[in-house]
């Protein structure tokens, strides 16, 4: 059976475009001029910050890439994202 994680994000609307960092993972900060791009940037940093810190051999993962993203609005200026990562 397939493990998954959920990694909350939070993305923020700027002056200059968008903030996203993630509640639960400290240290992946990323901002870009799109929600897409930003959430795209989050799912390379996320990536490599699991790699980086061996997160998939403690968690029993063999690949740690995140599968999807979906996006819940919750107001104009934040977005809620979820991303999804094989376990």
């Amino acid at each position: 059976m397939k493990k998954f994680i959920f990694i909350p994000v939070v993305i923020l609307k700027t002056r200059t475009g968008f903030n996203a960092f993630s509640p639960v993972v400290d240290g992946c900060v990323v901002s870009d001029k799109t929600i897409d791009k930003t959430l795209e940037r989050m799912k390379e940093t996320l990536e490599f910050h699991f790699e980086g810190l061996q997160l998939i051999k403690q968690i029993g993962t063999n690949t740690g890439k995140v599968l999807r993203g979906s996006f819940e609005k919750y107001g104009e200026d934040a977005v809620y994202a979820s991303l999804k990562i094989a376990a």
